[in-house]
């Protein structure tokens, strides 16, 4: 046993210095994949956010590339630069929102921000506040930083998704009130925080260890695929070896679970507690817009689940919300609605993905312009 450790130490000894001595430097090394996002991190104030100026190529959803850019004030941009906090030339246009808004697998001119910028000209600047996985008390909590900063702000475009009112149930508070920040909500015991670190050090630093990883993601998406397919041939009722990989990729795309709350009742019935705390904060993002003198509209649209499968309950619930606190409200759904639901859905997302396209981020672009007055 002894003889074992020994040998297996010398070996592990001699890949680590190989390793970092000739095969960092070659092609075989790059994984993309495995490279820490630093520029996301956590905020004490309102959850999580980009840092401010950087500069990135980000590997998203896995595959895709796509160029990140912040300004000084951490909102993501074209370009590196500075945020007045007063703009006296430019009408300055704010948009809140998620992942979607972000400009998910999208470099900023194609993103929603981008287009609008582009198509609206140099009298106005739009400014991007959206980070994937945000939700109304983020909103707010950021929002209001920003204000007490002395931000100025024209209008605002609050765009609510699906999936916040799922990831608002997650989002916990302190006594004071005050949103706890990823460190808090994700501690892990002691023994898994070593075990993991030991295992990245690992990775990236032995050939060895980093062939097993490289050898277990393929196994983990090989597997994951071919349970999609299975899925995907029992809901088209095909033969497994029939069904292609647009099928799976549909189906992917259709069977989000946190999208599915909006037309079935048992889910609607499982998220009444992100209702009731998406309620409470867009009603006090929307008064404190109002009390600084920004225009604001409340804009829902669908996912590719609510497209395929209808939707009864987030459109007409946020509807009669904003009619009652005579909030501004635009909803999408019409401009989703297409009688070739597959293809409208391919050609408007992202392959495989709930997400838009250059496409769909510009039919949301075409609304926005015909519906607003900027």
């Amino acid at each position: 046993m002894k003889k074992f450790v020994l040998i297996f130490i010398s070996v592990l000894v001699v890949d680590v210095i190989i390793s970092n001595l000739i095969f960092k430097n070659t092609e075989y090394w790059e994984n993309n994949k495995w490279d820490e996002k630093w520029w996301r991190v956590s905020s004490s104030i309102y959850h999580h956010d980009i840092l401010p100026n950087t500069d990135q190529i980000e590997v998203w959803g896995g595959k895709i590339k796509q160029r990140l850019i912040t300004n000084s004030i951490g909102f993501r941009d074209k370009e590196v630069r500075k945020i007045e906090k007063v703009n006296i030339q430019q009408k300055r246009i704010l948009l809140i929102g998620d992942s979607f808004i972000e400009g998910s697998g999208l470099n900023f001119e194609y993103t929603l921000a981008g287009q609008l910028q582009r198509n609206l000209g140099n009298d106005f600047e739009v400014l991007n506040s959206a980070v994937g996985s945000y939700s109304p008390s983020i909103y707010y909590k950021k929002i209001k930083y920003y204000i007490e900063e002395g931000y100025k702000f024209d209008q605002a475009l609050v765009f609510l998704d699906v999936s916040d009112i799922y990831d608002e149930m997650f989002i916990k508070f302190n006594e004071q009130g005050d949103i706890l920040t990823y460190e808090k909500t994700k501690e892990r015991p002691i023994y898994k925080t070593l075990f993991y670190s030991i295992g990245r050090l690992l990775r990236d630093n032995s050939t060895i260890f980093r062939f097993f990883n490289i050898l277990s993601d393929r196994t983990e998406l090989i597997k994951n695929y071919i349970k999609l397919k299975i899925k995907a041939s029992k809901e088209l009722k095909k033969d497994f070896f029939k069904t292609k990989r647009d099928d799976v990729m549909f189906y992917r795309m259709t069977h989000i679970d946190r999208g599915f709350w909006t037309f079935n009742d048992n889910k609607f019935n499982e998220v009444q507690q992100g209702l009731s705390q998406s309620e409470k904060y867009l009603i006090k993002l929307f008064e404190l817009l109002k009390e600084n003198y920004v225009n604001s509209t409340l804009i829902v649209y669908p996912w590719p689940t609510q497209i395929f499968y209808g939707d009864e309950y987030h459109e007409v619930y946020w509807k009669n919300f904003s009619e009652k606190n005579e909030i501004n409200f635009i909803s999408l759904y019409d401009e989703f609605k297409k009688e070739n639901k597959r293809d409208f859905i391919f050609n408007n997302f992202i392959y495989g993905d709930i997400h838009w396209n250059l496409d769909g981020t510009k039919i949301v672009k075409d609304k926005l312009i015909k519906s607003l007055k900027f």
